[in-house]
């Protein structure tokens, strides 16, 4: 994986995908779309950013899905627009441009493995401060953002040692992101939601953004195209290039707007 990433300015970035007779835009939510916040419920995108994302998601050849590791219903919820791929649970569950939704990973097993999993992480914090659990049906994100550090790994340690005896423990994986642990069955990652809209879109120009470990698996998955990771310093990434911040992939979004519009009269 690259670690030196060059930086590509929004404009730029803009003017390839206007270019492209047919797109396929993915975005990731969190540290994406907006800021990463204290909390979930904090984090929400500008009326601007819906608007931008509403008017691209309209434009003849022009495709947009945002994928989450979030449930779809917050989603929905928090991006309240027809016409939008809503893709929630790191790619286990869509609903498509036309409002159907369906499963693309199907283990009723699963579910009941993350509410065990539930159960066991809010018996590790106790009553300690500064943590957060959040149950996404087919995941289960700590949050320990607010938490004392030294606290933060003593809660953490003894939540993966809980989860390795665990009789299905070769069925889940862990995922270590910004101040928070996402445990997910194998087999759920953003690439299973990549490779099913890049089939179901052949020919679009494909382009994923994210900021984060669990967007490294749609990176890998995206064979032919482009990557963007979001990040204001380089680090290890499968992606191809960076852009600084959610604002810049903000700037970037209107400005492939404004071309695009322009290029079609």
């Amino acid at each position: 994986m690259g670690v030196n990433l060059p930086l590509v300015t929004p404009e730029t970035l803009a003017e390839k995908m206007a270019g492209a007779p047919r797109l396929l835009l993915m975005l990731d939510y969190d540290g994406t779309l907006v800021p990463i916040a204290p909390t979930p419920d904090q984090a929400r995108p500008e009326p601007e950013l819906i608007s931008v994302l509403g008017e691209l998601s309209l434009l003849p050849g022009r495709v947009v899905a945002i994928i989450s590791g979030r449930r779809l219903s917050e989603l929905q919820e928090l991006i309240p627009l027809a016409g939008l791929h809503l893709v929630g649970a790191h790619g286990a569950e869509i609903q498509e441009a036309d409002g159907k939704v369906h499963r693309l990973f199907k283990d009723q097993r699963a579910k009941e493995i993350i509410s065990e999993l539930d159960g066991i992480a809010r018996e590790c914090i106790a009553s300690r401060r500064g943590f957060l659990v959040e149950n996404k049906g087919i995941s289960l994100a700590l949050h320990y953002r607010q938490a004392d550090p030294f606290l933060a790994r003593q809660v953490i340690d003894n939540f993966i040692k809980k989860i390795s005896s665990l009789p299905d423990a070769n069925r889940l994986e862990l995922m270590p992101g910004k101040k928070v642990l996402e445990v997910r069955p194998r087999g759920v990652n953003k690439g299973l939601a990549v490779r099913y809209l890049c089939r179901k879109h052949a020919g679009a120009l494909p382009v994923y953004i994210g900021d984060d470990i669990t967007d490294e698996d749609a990176f890998k998955a995206l064979k032919n195209g482009c990557t963007i990771l979001v990040s204001p310093r380089p680090r290890p990434s499968a992606a191809s290039a960076r852009l600084p911040s959610p604002r810049h992939v903000g700037i970037m979004l209107s400005l492939l707007l404004a071309k695009t519009k322009l290029k079609a009269r």
